[in-house]
């Protein structure tokens, strides 16, 4: 640190500790809090340098894995769940069943903060486990789960969405609590949509520094407005940069960066990955003057717009387009942009929130980030003794409130004070197709049932027809029959008549020659 920067620091310390701030931030979990996770719980441990920091509830203490390392974990009310803290992020590591011998990877997602589900992950709760880590993993807290219910401290933090409504890109840990204040809340809390954030640069090391505080306030401070997807967070360092011209600013950062390895390029396509990675419809970043002119969100924002457009061609990137595909960004905003402007209101109070105001829950996440409050950013966000900041419209110099449209495939916005105006969020896409797919499903249903119903109908028919057919046939034999009897009835009632007719002419015959007879024997 130069003797400016040093003298700069001591001034802005000193102007803190004159004004006895009162606001009302979120109350961190005590250690006492914490520490309960190992009442009942015996630990013993091999190869590691300061073992004692495993259990200390304190971030500030951290040990180092050797080479042959151990942690076995006793509980007589039994392992449900492990909660780590890393000093550093850390590769898998390996959970063993001290009953079966069973044993699990886990870690692989590589969260510095991260939850392991037992029962989930073995079928039951342990009695004893062994955990084994890579050497040389940093380590700062462990604590036992040793019931199902998981503690309010631990942070059982998701994968990070892979379709995002809205992806907000910041540049610092604590950026997103400060000039995007209210959006975390108001979005991925009250709204409940999908909100991805990625992180220009990482903060295990600042200027040269190692850092092992700003990467646990940065998830503390996500996890208190409601980000439950972990973010993306790049591996470039934190530098520094400033000047009140943007092309100054965006020079000076270029350089500072590329001293340090890293190239503008570099930038472009980490964004570029991170837009193909989670396919975001809304992004949401710094102003292209860097707000207060900070090198590293002029660099951002420049850049990010180039990702927007090198999303699209398959040909930029091509590891990430092969990995991810291409995807095309439906709308962007810049902070503070002069064109297409919408000003949002993050002082409405909020049920999700129990009545608060997005802008107050951004306060509480700022809480988090102590390391930080020695900056001009605390009287920026919570005001000075006397006169407090409660609300954002209050901030009038890079007003939180204030966005511009900038890029958009689906038209300007008419209604304003939404980042989401004229998209579907995805869960409303998702819901709209099922229900089209069970409104199509139906009419198939309908439409199968009315083939159905027409072939019974037709093979009805033609049964009928057959009966009718046969039937005539019947009729016809039938018919027939009769007149054969009708002929036969005819044909015997003229012999009858006939044989009548001839016995009668014989009777006739006979008389006459019985009458003849006589006659002559009379004579």
């Amino acid at each position: 640190m130069n003797i400016k920067k040093g003298i700069w620091l001591l001034l802005c310390m000193l102007i803190i500790s004159m004004f006895p701030f009162s606001v009302g931030l979120a109350a961190p979990q005590s250690a006492e809090a914490k520490q309960t996770a190992w009442d009942g719980v015996i630990i013993e441990t091999e190869g590691f340098d300061r073992p004692e920091a495993l259990s200390d509830a304190s971030r500030t203490t951290y040990t180092k894995a050797e080479e042959q390392n151990r942690i076995l974990i006793s509980s007589e009310e039994g392992v449900y769940g492990i909660y780590i803290e890393f000093d550093r992020i850390s590769e898998e590591w390996q959970l063993n069943d001290c009953a079966t011998g069973e044993r699990f990877s886990c870690g692989e997602n590589g969260f510095l903060h991260a939850y392991t589900d037992v029962v989930s992950l073995t079928g039951e709760h342990l009695q004893e486990a062994e955990l084994v880590f890579a050497p040389g993993t940093v380590i700062a807290d462990i604590y036992v789960v040793q019931s199902p219910e998981i503690p309010s401290f631990v942070q059982n933090w998701q994968v990070p969405y892979e379709e995002a409504d809205l992806l907000l890109v910041s540049s610092h840990s604590d950026d997103e609590q400060l000039f995007f204040a209210g959006l975390l809340p108001l979005y991925a809390g009250e709204k409940q949509l999908r909100v991805q954030v990625a992180y220009v640069v990482q903060h295990f090391e600042a200027q040269g520094v190692q850092n092992h505080v700003r990467g646990h306030e940065q998830l503390d401070g996500l996890w208190t407005v409601g980000v439950r997807n972990y973010p993306f967070i790049s591996e470039f360092p934190d530098l520094y940069a400033e000047s009140k011209n943007r092309e100054t600013a965006f020079a000076q950062a270029v350089k500072v960066f590329e001293d340090a390895g890293v190239t503008y390029e570099d930038f472009v396509a980490y964004l570029t990955e991170a837009i193909r990675k989670c396919r975001p419809q809304v992004v949401v970043s710094h102003d292209f003057d860097g707000e207060y002119g900070h090198g590293t969100h002029v660099v951002c924002a420049s850049a990010l717009q180039e990702a927007i457009a090198a999303a699209e061609d398959e040909t930029y990137h091509s590891e990430s387009a092969n990995a991810y595909g291409t995807w095309s960004v439906k709308k962007a905003y810049s902070h503070l942009y002069p064109e297409n402007t919408i000003r949002m209101d993050y002082d409405t109070p909020l049920a999700f929130w129990n009545g608060k105001t997005a802008f107050e829950v951004t306060q509480e996440g700022f809480a988090c980030h102590k390391s930080q409050h020695w900056t001009w950013f605390y009287a920026w966000i919570y005001g000075k003794d006397g006169a407090p900041v409660t609300k954002a419209s209050q901030i009038n110099r890079y007003s939180p409130c204030d966005y511009g449209l900038y890029h958009t495939l689906v038209g300007n916005d008419v209604i304003g004070g939404d980042f989401m105006e004229n998209i579907v969020s995805y869960e409303e896409q998702y819901r709209i197709a099922a229900e089209e797919a069970l409104r199509l499903q139906e009419e198939e249903r309908l439409k199968q049932e009315a083939i159905r119903l027409q072939e019974e109908a037709e093979k009805k028919a033609e049964e009928i027809a057959g009966e009718l057919a046969e039937l005539q046939q019947n009729m016809q034999t039938v018919s027939a029959n009769l007149r054969q009897e009708n002929q036969k009835r005819k044909l015997l009632l003229a012999g009858g008549i006939g044989l009548t007719i001839i016995v009668s002419a014989a009777v006739l015959i006979y008389m006459s020659k019985r009458k003849f007879i006589n006659f002559r024997g009379a004579k």
